[in-house]
């Protein structure tokens, strides 16, 4: 169902670009680098042989490569998908009351748990102030996120953790996103675009070790800094 509504976002972007192509003035393709700082927060974890409100996780932050694609609807409106290559984060093990675990379990506060990959597109209507004319266009733009996780792979210190061999599997998040920004022109078709964006992102995370499942909701307020160069044609 997820994924439904964002195929039908993109449909509807790949729409109005269609029918307002008589308006449309030009297409941008951004390649850049990204920095996400996930400002995750996560509930204890929960499931058999766990001691309550004892555990929890946090989730790191990284870089990776960033790109997007903008078509300009009118002269101050544009649709912006913007992707990137998928970022691998590592989440660390949080632990909430040390006296409810064993020594050996509290010593690996802050060790790395896991491994997940986060596929991430994101479609912006996007409100750029000016003219086209503009040398400098500050713009703000509001859209829906949709995010998936895969790859996920506990590490060592996490089967240790767990008890064993872990698989872990996180659900898919639709939300609502912004940003906000400016785009300086550097000559010919060539820009360069600065900006910052957030989205609303929940998940659960469920972790099966040797048939025992336990459990945690993580929500992310993602703060994403962005620089990139843009080409228009």
């Amino acid at each position: 169902m997820k994924k439904t509504l964002l195929s039908a976002s993109v449909a509807a972007a790949l729409a109005v670009g269609a029918s307002g192509s008589a308006l449309a003035q030009s297409t941008t393709v951004k390649l850049g680098w990204a920095n996400i700082e996930p400002n995750s927060s996560a509930s204890a974890v929960s499931g058999p042989f766990t001691p309550v409100d004892a555990l929890s996780l946090k989730v790191q932050s990284q870089s990776t490569l960033f790109f997007s694609v903008a078509r300009e609807i009118t002269d101050n409106w544009e649709a912006e998908l913007a992707l990137g290559v998928p970022p691998t984060h590592e989440t660390a093990l949080v632990v909430l009351n040390p006296a409810a675990v064993p020594g050996s379990v509290a010593a690996l506060n802050g060790s790395i748990l896991a491994k997940v990959r986060q596929i991430a597109p994101t479609l912006f209507f996007n409100y750029k102030f000016g003219d086209r004319t503009s040398q400098f266009r500050p713009f703000v733009g509001l859209g829906v996120n949709y995010t998936t996780f895969d790859n996920a792979e506990s590490t060592a210190v996490g089967n240790t953790v767990n008890g064993g061999p872990t698989t872990i599997k996180l659900e898919d998040s639709v939300g609502l996103a912004f940003q906000l920004g400016a785009t300086a022109k550097l000559g010919g078709p060539w820009s360069i675009t600065g900006s910052w964006s957030t989205a609303q992102v929940k998940t659960k995370m469920t972790t099966n070790t040797l048939g025992v499942q336990r459990t945690a909701d993580i929500t992310f307020h993602p703060s994403v800094i962005t620089i990139s160069l843009g080409y228009s044609f």
